[in-house]
């Protein structure tokens, strides 16, 4: 084929713009609707009808969006057949994009790669609604219309939710290791989540240049690796099965909050691409469109060209190892690696870690909740009068059906060893932490070094909330967090105003509520090691019989009603006992005193007793029944 020639007696060849699985991918004029087009050739992979059926998987898969504005659309499939067996050549004849890949371009202003984003993701969550995933999004490709829309090209790795083989020619689990997902890379059945981490590493590279993979230079490769060879295509998928990224937060600016969520490792984690959409949409929404008939190319000025990935050695693989796989360069650290104090702190050797909270009897919890951090996903409020003394909780309305619940939670302790902070805001680190697939966990802790007090940061969906979108959890958890820890780098929490009355158990110490014969009513706890909490407002012991395990804490809630349990007086203080809707565990409520709370509402201070375990549940409640009979006798004699 040669410029000039027509083909099917109706496109005009014009030039070669790519190449594809087949051959030569052409511009040409279609002479009849007298517009450009893109003819992109591909041969069956092999004979029959199971090698037809693969080719053709990806123009059936781009017809189900050909009305959607930003999937390139699937004009016709033209035949081509010639002299002998296996011959046969079929030509899609595709929507033209002249922009081609984008990682032919410039890079591109977050903000501007935020809408690019939030038009792909509405492409996604077409394709997911239909029960398509894509599984190779990348710069390559997507492309820009002459008036700057997003285009999401090529669907020859295209995979059906739910069915047993790919709808596309390219076989299963087909991907581009800099781009993926880890559970694509492990050849794992690719689901809608996978898409997202996808979009995430892509959005990365539009504005940095480079996919999240790594960003060591090639003083950092040892000798003898042959990163240009198959040990470092090996690091390669390496990385990608262990969803090893490094984000620049200073480089992304807006985009990271949304990013670290969509490349969570845990696909539950991921929100989903309409959520996606939603996110970068608000973060494109500062960011003009780009004029009609301009050039297809960024608005926004090249800030550096496209660079491509640099494979880090066995050194580096180590190192992220260390690192939990997950690193942030460029957000708060010395050059020394050392912690950079905020603006009029000091950061003296040994007392970073006491100074985060002060003495939590007098700290105010809730100066870290700021509900306006959380505007962008609903009406939120602080609730002062729940759980234990140790946490404020803020609750947030994202409609009428559903609520995100965000807890703040003095802890005792030391990070976990080997752990680093994801991100750090001044002298706070910020560290993942494991979570359910309904919730999301941080741990906020000092820069210093030994034992003191942390805290924790826990997003999960309200009671009676729909299910759904849990991954928007992370992303409210980081914003929970970064907020927080703003208000921990400033120094100690401020004090409470006015500070609890001397008769609240808040000033009690919930471990020397039972002894060791009230602890006997549950078999084999080891008595003399309590778990303590944070100012012994709680106290939890182990058992090695039953996976027994007894807690004893102070809470704050309204008060329990009958309706709640079983009703019960032990030494004048009234006691519900219920048992948790799963039968594993039990737990009862010692009314200690009520007082006028948050809203002129009535609240209640109580001292919590749970017993968990492998017992039935009756017996667990009788456990806790006897707790709390000798808890409440430990109450009255105070």
């Amino acid at each position: 084929m040669r410029s000039g020639e027509e083909f099917a007696d109706r496109y005009v060849l014009r030039e070669v713009i790519g190449a594809g699985r087949g051959g030569d991918v052409w511009l040409a004029h279609d002479t009849v609707v007298g517009q450009d087009v893109a003819l992109k050739p591909e041969r069956a992979d092999g004979e029959g009808e199971t090698a037809l059926r693969r080719l053709l998987g990806e123009p059936r898969a781009m017809a189900k969006f050909r009305d959607h504005p930003h999937v390139v659309t699937l004009y016709d499939v033209v035949t081509e057949a010639k002299d002998g067996p296996g011959s046969q050549t079929y030509w899609f004849v595709m929507e033209y994009v002249p922009s081609g890949g984008l990682d032919r371009q410039p890079t591109v202003s977050p903000e501007r790669a935020a809408r690019i984003g939030a038009e792909l993701a509405d492409a996604l969550a077409a394709l997911h609604e239909a029960g398509v995933v894509h599984c190779d999004v990348k710069p390559a490709n997507i492309g820009l219309t002459r008036h700057g829309a997003a285009k999401l090209l090529d669907f020859g790795a295209a995979y059906r939710v739910g069915g047993s083989e790919t709808i596309t020619v390219n076989g299963p689990y087909s991907f581009t290791p800099d781009y993926a997902a880890p559970e694509l890379a492990r050849g794992n059945v690719p689901r809608p989540a996978s898409d997202v981490f996808c979009l995430a590493t892509t959005l990365y590279a539009l504005v940095t240049g480079a996919p999240p993979r790594g960003g060591a230079s090639d003083d950092d490769v040892p000798a003898g690796t042959g990163k240009d060879g198959e040990e470092a295509e090996r690091l390669r998928h390496w990385k990608a099965e262990q969803g090893v990224v490094e984000l620049d937060a200073a480089a992304v600016g807006p985009l990271y909050p949304v990013l670290t969520s969509m490349l969570r490792r845990d696909p539950r984690q991921r929100p989903d691409a309409a959520e996606v959409g939603r996110l970068l949409a608000d973060i494109a929404g500062s960011e003009p469109k780009p004029p009609k008939d301009t050039a297809t190319t960024s608005t926004a000025p090249a800030r550096r060209r496209w660079r491509r990935p640099v494979i880090a050695g066995a050194l580096g693989i180590s190192a992220l190892l260390a690192l939990g796989l997950v690193v942030f360069p460029g957000d708060g650290n010395g050059a020394d690696g050392k912690a950079t104090p905020g603006p009029g702190q000091s950061l003296r050797d040994g007392d970073a870690s006491h100074a985060l909270v002060g003495d939590p009897h007098t700290a105010d919890v809730c100066d870290m909740a700021d509900p306006a951090a959380l505007d962008q996903f609903g009406k939120g409020e602080v609730d002062v009068d729940y759980g234990n003394f140790d946490r404020c909780d803020m609750l947030v309305s994202v409609d009428d059906k559903t609520r995100i619940d965000v807890s703040l939670r003095l802890r005792k302790g030391s990070p976990p060893e080997g752990s680093q902070p994801s991100r750090t805001v001044g002298r706070i680190g910020i560290r993942e932490e494991e979570s359910e697939s309904d919730e999301c966990n941080l741990l906020l802790t000092s820069n210093g070094d030994g034992e003191g007090t942390l805290v924790g940061v826990r997003v999960n969906m309200g009671k009676g909330s729909v299910t759904g979108g849990t991954a928007t959890l992370c992303t409210v958890a980081d914003k929970a967090a970064v907020s927080a820890a703003e208000v921990l780098d400033r120094g100690p929490l401020p004090r409470r105003s006015p500070a609890y009355p001397r008769a609240s158990l808040a000033w009690a110490n919930a471990c020397e509520l039972l002894d060791a014969k009230a602890l006997s009513a549950v078999p084999g706890l080891k008595v003399d090691v309590p778990d303590e909490g944070v100012a012994n407002w709680s106290c939890e012991w182990s058992s090695g019989i039953d996976e027994l395990d007894a807690e004893v804490a102070f809470f704050r809630d309204q008060p329990k009603s009958a309706a709640d349990g079983t009703a019960h007086t032990f030494s004048g203080y009234r006691t519900v006992v219920e048992p948790d809707d799963d039968g594993d565990s039990c737990s009862a409520f010692v009314e200690y005193r009520r007082y006028s709370g948050q809203n002129a509402e009535t609240a209640a201070e109580m001292v919590r007793l749970d017993v968990a375990g492998q017992r039935p549940a009756d017996e667990l409640c009788g456990m806790a029944q006897k707790l709390a009979a000798s808890a409440a006798a430990a109450l009255r004699a105070r």
